[in-house]
């Protein structure tokens, strides 16, 4: 077991440190802004590996309470150092983010798979005309997914369908959407 040593520079706003330290969890990619904050709020040099490795174990811990793999007294016991305040409100953001943290380790597991959809966007063109027919009247929708895959990078799938597609496609995620089960 790993004892970590945090210089908290305020007991006060540990609470705040904690919420920092999730999101930083939860940030894809890493913003180097958050990090530095960081370095700030533990009193850790920025500029070596110390605050590298404290994030790491600090971002383990995190996910293994949430995952249910360590109680809170052990957790605790990590945080030795930290008066039983300053523990108490390690555990109580801890447990208000757990769900949120929960959710993010899912798709991660689910992301090394299969690209996972974060969101997406879609539009409606009205074609008058094309370069082989001038007559020619259809609607297009474009529909773009933004998805991020094992590696974390953000990938976008784009596709058009005309107005029958658009219909099918709608029909079958209300049937997929209307069903308990979902097939692998």
């Amino acid at each position: 077991m790993h004892d970590l040593l945090i210089n908290v520079t305020s007991e006060h706003n540990f609470g705040q440190t904690v919420h920092l330290l999730i999101d930083y969890l939860l940030e894809v990619p890493k913003a180097p802004t958050t990090k530095q904050k960081l370095s700030t709020l533990l009193n850790v040099p920025g500029a070596g590996d110390d605050l590298t490795v404290t994030l790491k174990l600090v971002e383990n811990l995190f996910r293994q309470y949430c995952l249910n793999e360590l109680t809170e007294a052990e957790l605790r016991a990590h945080f030795s150092n930290l008066t039983a305040a300053t523990q108490a409100t390690l555990v109580d953001v801890l447990e208000q983010r757990k769900p949120e943290v929960a959710q993010f380790l899912i798709n991660e597991v689910n992301a090394k798979a299969h690209p996972l959809m974060e969101s997406f966007d879609w539009d409606v063109k009205w074609i008058m005309g094309n370069s082989s027919l001038a007559s020619v009247r259809e609607q297009i929708a474009t529909v773009a997914l933004n998805c991020r895959g094992k590696d974390q990078r953000l990938q976008q799938v784009r596709f058009e369908m005309d107005r029958e597609r658009v219909g099918e496609m709608i029909r079958l995620l209300e049937e997929v959407g209307g069903s308990a089960e979902v097939d692998k």
